[in-house]
This record gives structure tokens, sequence and C-alpha cells, in this order.
């Protein structure tokens, strides 16, 4: 038995007892006094604000950066040469890259 069908079977016995409860609606009213009369923090409130305020400085850094308003010809695309790697130098990498690991799983 995987745990999807533990979670629909222990889900469908607790649905089962609360339709069968002789004090429901008690239970029900008590659950949410006791949900409505917690306070908000202060903290939950800080966290509000630091989302918006995030994400109105996302809104004024990217949005006129998403959009090129620009009329002017763009300059030609440069290409990059780059040398191809020695394969001493590539033995050197994968020397470099295995330096700080604790396993030595790679070979000699």
């Amino acid at each position: 038995m995987n745990n999807d069908d533990f979670t629909k079977q222990v889900t469908a016995k607790l649905d089962e007892l609360a339709r069968h409860h002789r004090n429901k609606a008690v239970v029900m009213n008590n659950v949410l006094d006791r949900i409505q009369d917690r306070p908000t923090s202060r903290f939950s409130n800080w966290k509000m604000t630091g989302f918006a305020l995030a994400a109105a400085i996302t809104g004024f850094v990217v949005v006129p950066n998403a959009f090129d308003v620009s009329n002017e010809a763009h300059a030609p695309q440069q290409v990059v040469i780059s040398p191809k790697l020695s394969p001493q130098m590539m033995e050197d990498l994968d020397m470099l890259s295995v330096f700080g690991e604790d396993k030595n799983s790679h070979g000699s």
C-alpha cells in the first residue's frame, strides 16, 4: 500500500466519523471560534509589506527593460572566437574539478 492509498483511507474514515458525530455543530463552532480569535502578528504584516515592495521594485526594473523602445539600428552581432584547449589543459581542468571532493571514484 503506498502513501496515497493510506491517506485516502484515513481521510475516508475521518469523513465517515465526522458525518455521524453527534456534536458536529458544537465542534465546528468551537473550531471556527478558535480560528477567528487568533490575532495576526505584526511580523506577518511586515512579510506582506516586504513582498509587495519587492514586487514593486521588480516591476520598476524588469518592465521597462522588457520593452525595446529605441528606434536606432542595432550594431552588427559580434562573434567570439576562443581557442581549443589542449589535451593537457583538459586533464588539468579535470584534476582541478575533483580536487575538493572527498570520494575518489574517478580513477587514478
